[in-house]
């Protein structure tokens, strides 16, 4: 069984999703989703006020959270560590992004790293997923002795569950 870490935007796509009790039941069926800290505490910070078919979508959201994760895991020095020589080192190969708009995707990949979790799932290609933070997932991994885990967009994943 695969073993996924969903970032936070992963949330939002399988709650617009209209196949999304068939999608559960194959996620549930397929693979073990692991939750993270910070994940859950942006799903948390979602605006109390923003409805969605007339429920609040913060709530909605954390409600799949809740019906999909099997193990969740804190944020540790440890992760946090891992982040930033990340960031030193998406820095070097030329990123742009400052370090308080990457922490947290960079934390999601250190997570999963440290964690051995096989696929992170997100639609995040304008940071997490941007080549030069590719690149630097890899350069640290390797000198750290690490596995890299494989990364798939929302597409991907929806293909992948029920081929």
């Amino acid at each position: 069984m695969k073993r996924l870490l969903p970032d936070t935007n992963i949330y939002g796509e399988l709650i617009l999703d209209k196949d999304y009790e068939l999608l559960k039941n194959k996620i549930l069926a397929l693979c073990v989703i692991h939750g993270f800290e910070i994940v859950r505490g942006e799903l948390r910070d979602v605006p109390r006020n923003v409805l969605l078919e007339g429920k609040k979508l913060g709530l909605s959201l954390l409600h799949i959270y809740d019906e999909l994760i099997k193990k969740s895991y804190p944020l540790t020095p440890e992760i946090e560590e891992l982040s930033t020589k990340y960031f030193q080192e998406y820095k070097s190969l030329g990123g742009s992004k400052s370090f308080d708009k990457l922490h947290n995707d960079f934390c999601v990949v250190a997570c999963a790293t440290i964690h051995q979790i096989d696929i992170v799932v997100s639609e995040d290609n304008k940071s997490m997923l941007v080549e030069s933070a590719l690149r630097a997932y890899d350069i640290i991994n390797s000198k750290e002795k690490r596995r890299t885990p494989s990364f798939l967009g929302y597409l991907e994943f929806k293909r992948w569950l029920v081929e």
